[in-house]
């Protein structure tokens, strides 16, 4: 685990600062609307994006033509539409414990059936975990 521990912060803190952003852009969101905020924080987003690339080189470009990058990207404004536009009607909270749960059940499959790398096959106490879990995530956005 030591040698994670990189790895394991920064981790920890993407999930601080998704919960942070998404707050912040379900505050936009009730100022500028939904389309605005998605089209305000995209075109930030494109903005540095571009500043990088410029001091990257532009060898990378060749990577924007890839499909799973329009794939991603079209992912990532519907998961930015989906939680900003949540965050009003059930909390923060309820939220982002249900879209960690969306992950580890996507997560379990993907390794699972091995669908972007070597296979992690599911085990009866990973099973068992996830639907502890799952227990858990039911009882707390009942709570809300």
């Amino acid at each position: 685990m030591s040698g994670n521990l990189t790895s394991i912060l920064l981790a920890f803190s993407a999930g601080i600062l998704g919960a942070f952003q998404a707050s912040m852009n379900a505050q936009i969101g009730k100022v500028s609307g939904q389309y605005g905020m998605i089209i305000g924080v995209s075109l930030v987003q494109v903005i540095v994006a571009a500043v990088i690339l410029l001091r990257g080189g532009l060898s990378t470009v060749a990577s924007i033509s890839s499909p799973w990058m329009i794939v991603t990207g079209a992912l990532g404004v519907i998961m930015m539409f989906g939680v900003s536009s949540s965050i009003s009607s059930i909390g923060t909270l309820s939220v982002f414990v249900l879209v960690i749960s969306g992950q580890i059940f996507s997560s379990s499959l993907i390794d699972h059936f091995g669908l972007f790398g070597a296979a992690h096959p599911l085990s009866l106490q990973k099973v068992i975990s996830i639907v502890v879990i799952m227990i858990g995530v039911f009882s707390l956005v009942k709570s809300s």
